[in-house]
């Protein structure tokens, strides 16, 4: 198939390794901050989020497991107080690891709690 130049790929290689490595960071995290309820909180308002009426806008605007609870207005909602500490304790792991999306990095720290 003759490939548009125009069109790009987003392409990341997320090896074993990676998860391992983010795994251990965040157990680390959660034993050393205490965090875990926090953690399990963050992935559960971020997927929560999710409108169907806006699942055709541009994203993250319809929200979901999609790490888009790290964006205003989502972040600031009242709902969501207090998570703004939880997406800072996080930081850390996307740092060490770029190729690991942001919404797997909140799901991860959930489970790991």
């Amino acid at each position: 198939a003759n490939q548009n130049s125009n069109t790009k790929q987003l392409k990341m290689a997320v090896t074993k390794e990676i998860l391992n490595g983010a795994k251990e960071m965040i157990d680390k995290i959660i034993l050393d901050n205490s965090c875990g309820p926090i953690l399990v909180r963050l992935a559960w308002h971020d997927s929560g989020t999710f409108d169907v009426n806006l699942a055709k806008e541009e994203w993250p605007k319809a929200g979901g497991a999609i790490a888009s609870i790290r964006f205003e207005p989502e972040i600031n909602h009242g709902a969501n107080a207090g998570l703004s500490g939880a997406v800072k304790l996080l930081e850390p792991v996307k740092a060490a690891f770029p190729d690991m999306s942001y919404a797997d990095i909140y799901q991860m720290g959930s489970a790991r709690a």
